[in-house]
């Protein structure tokens, strides 16, 4: 995981972003970056945001997303001292995508796909940690459920 150390169930002192690991029923939702490839909707925290608010956001903005629940997992520091605060959560409703944001498509899939934004292995990691499904198995094709737009 590229020097990532994860530390599940408790939230950090300070922190630089949010990554909301977002489900449609069993599977999960991922957006594709414009200049990146898939990835869960997160980002920067803004001034006098809470990780369920930044969460929030970044879905609606990334993903078009209305949310359900937001569950706090705990975080993970890359080996630069980033560190990222990992929820999860259902959608509720999806709206169309205005604006220009970053998000060329948002899809359902079976299991994480293979061309990832990332390919450190943390999303993988954090799904079986967390015990949320979509974590890729050898044994199973990575291919989307569905698309949406």
């Amino acid at each position: 995981m590229n020097g990532a150390t994860v530390r599940l169930g408790r939230m950090p002192e300070e922190y630089d972003s949010v990554v909301c690991l977002l489900f449609s029923g069993d599977r999960p939702v991922l957006v594709r970056h414009r200049d990146r490839a898939w990835e869960f909707p997160g980002g920067h925290a803004e001034a006098g945001e809470d990780a369920e608010t930044t969460a929030r956001r970044e879905a609606r903005e990334e993903a078009g997303a209305e949310l359900g629940k937001v569950y706090v997992d705990g975080h993970y520091v890359l080996a630069n001292r980033h560190t990222t605060v990992v929820t999860h959560a259902q959608v509720a409703s999806f709206r169309p995508l205005r604006g220009a944001f970053e998000t060329v498509e948002v899809r359902e899939f079976d299991v994480l796909p293979a061309d990832l934004s990332w390919n450190d292995g943390i999303y993988a990691h954090l799904l079986r940690s967390i015990g949320l499904p979509g974590a890729p198995d050898d044994r199973v094709a990575w291919t989307p459920r569905s698309g949406r737009r």
